[in-house]
Formats: C-alpha cells, structure tokens, sequence
C-alpha cells in the first residue's frame, strides 16, 4: 500500500511540476514557429539582450521578453545577431524568434563597403541597396579641417544599419561622421611632419589601394621617402583612378600618359585628392610610416610584397613578377 501512495505521490509531483512549467514557461510563449504576418524590427548597433527582448515584445513577435531573453543568454549564437531591419513574422516561439533574426535573408538593412571603394562606387551600392531616398545635398560635406567639398577619401568603410527610406544624406553624413572617429583615433586630423591633414587622406588612399595591410606602415615610408627627394610617386594605383580602371596588374603605356593632375608618373608629388576611401589601418599607418630607406617595392606574388632602395634589386624582383604572371599567381 505505501509503495502505492509513493507512486502516487510521485505522480502528483511531476503534474505540479509540470504544471508549473507549462504556466511559467509555455503559456508565455506561442508555439508557432512562422506566421503569415510580418513586422521589421530595427536591430541597431549596441542593442543589448534585453532592448531586443524588448523590441520583439513590443512589436508582437513573442508573447513574452522574458522568455526570449531566456533563451538568447544561454545560447552563443545569440551572439551574432547583426544590425539592420529584420523582416520577423508575428506571434511566433521565442526560439523561432531567434532563429530568424539569425537568418540574413530576412536583414534587409545593413549596408557596408569594403575598404578602397570609390565614393561612385559607394554610391552606387547605396542606391541598389534600395534603403535610402533622395539626392545628395551639397549640405554633407567633410569636416572643414580638410578644405574641400569633395567625399572622396571621406567615407568610412563599415557596416551601418539604415531603416528603408532613411534619406540619403542621412546615410552619407553617417559614413563621414564615422570617419571622422577614425581620423580622431589615428591623429591625421592633427596633421603629420608638415603634411595637413587632407593630405593624409590622400596618402592613406594610396597606402590602401597599393597593399596588404601588414605592408601599409612600409608602404607608407616609401612615399614620404619619394616625395622627400622630389621623386614621382608613380603609383599605378593613382593612374587607374584618373582612368577610372580597376585591379589592373599591368598598366598599358598609354594609360600612363593620361593628363591628369591624378597621374602621378607624369606630374610629381600627390595626386589632387584621395583615390578611394581608406580603413583605419591605412589611415594610422599614414602617421606611423615604418623606419626604411625603401624607395621602390614590388609584390611578387599574392601576399608577398618586397622592398628595397636598390633599382637594380627591383628589377630583379620586377622580373620575379613576370614570370609569376605568367605562370598565372595572380589570376
């Protein structure tokens, strides 16, 4: 008999129990995991656990924040949920929750270019990016420290999380404040050994566009070391930009004849401006240039960029080049 009250009792502990579960935990959650219905929810950066909780809550996605919050701290992957407007369906689990804010088919508002793009090509991807409105306004422009209108250089390679229909000078004006931060933290915006601080970014935008970042700081020492002894810079890089080419290893000689204050073969000293938008990297290596007597440097092959203040070593080296080309290293 008491063997049975035991069990009895046992059974009476596991309903309340679950009970007690189905009340605390269930009965705060939906149990469908999609739903014909449909809400964006905007995941902006530094959004912690809980405002996302909270948001999802608010919006009618999960029945309680709790529950989700639950759920996200315990489970790392929680961890990558990214900024933008995710495209959530309504009443849902906490856990499907999840799981589709983790899905990047569903982030339809993140917007982010790599370092060295051109401002066109910036633009351009904002544009196909369908998350902005309106023209440009001559209103955004680079902080008055540099003295000029133009956003070439100015336009800080990142992930920024627009919702649709944010204006486009909005979008860009975020891009240019963000460069400003980095300029901030690399000090070109105190200016370098008598170069001002738009000259900077142009430097920096060569340093970008001719290497690996583990060679921008040498990179760097090239060219103060170029332009110390009155040397054209000659950078390749500089003459496809005043030609609006892109990624050529080799130069045709006709391309390097083009008139143009951006051809740094024909005139000496920099460019007019920045060649492209250049990364925190490239901005800090163009105020701590490496120690080196290097005038000339060639990459060899993919990851393997040399440098020397010997022409006839360069020429070895350019011939290296050759017939790595040739052997297809650099397709």
């Amino acid at each position: 008999m008491k063997k049975y009250i035991a069990v009895a009792l046992s059974g009476l502990v596991f309903t309340l129990g679950a009970n007690s579960f189905h009340n605390a935990y269930l009965l705060n959650d939906y149990l469908d995991s999609t739903s014909n219905q449909k809400v964006d929810i905007l995941i902006e950066p530094g959004d912690t656990g809980t405002k996302i909780a909270e948001k999802l809550y608010k919006s009618g996605v999960i029945k309680a924040s709790k529950v989700f919050y639950k759920i996200a701290i315990n489970q790392k992957r929680s961890n990558s949920i990214s900024p933008g407007v995710h495209e959530i369906d309504l009443k849902i689990s906490a856990k499907a929750a999840l799981d589709q804010l983790l899905d990047p088919k569903r982030n339809r508002g993140v917007f982010g270019f790599i370092e060295g793009l051109r401002k066109n090509e910036i633009f351009d991807l904002l544009k196909k990016s369908r998350l902005v409105s309106g023209d440009l306004s001559p209103s955004v422009k680079p902080d008055k420290i540099y003295k000029t209108t133009n956003l070439e250089g100015f336009l800080f390679p990142a992930q920024y999380s627009f919702a649709p229909g944010t204006s486009t000078d909005t979008a860009v004006n975020q891009m240019v404040q963000r460069f400003n931060l980095a300029a901030k933290t690399s000090k070109i915006d105190q200016g370098f050994n008598g170069f001002s601080p738009f000259e900077l970014v142009t430097i920096a935008s060569i340093i970008q566009a001719e290497g690996d970042p583990q060679d921008f700081t040498k990179i760097a020492r090239v060219i103060y070391n170029r332009l110390k002894i009155k040397m054209p810079l000659q950078m390749n890089t500089t003459v496809e930009y005043a030609a609006n080419l892109r990624g050529k290893i080799r130069l045709p000689y006709k391309q390097l004849e083009v008139n143009s204050k951006y051809n740094t073969y024909k005139y000496q000293g920099l460019p007019l401006g920045p060649i492209g938008n250049p990364g925190q990297d490239a901005l800090n290596a163009s105020v701590n240039p490496e120690s080196g007597d290097w005038i000339y440097f060639i990459t060899v092959k993919p990851q393997d960029t040399r440098f020397t203040n010997s022409y006839s070593q360069f020429n070895v080296w350019a011939n290296e080049f050759r017939n790595n080309e040739k052997a297809g290293l650099f397709k």
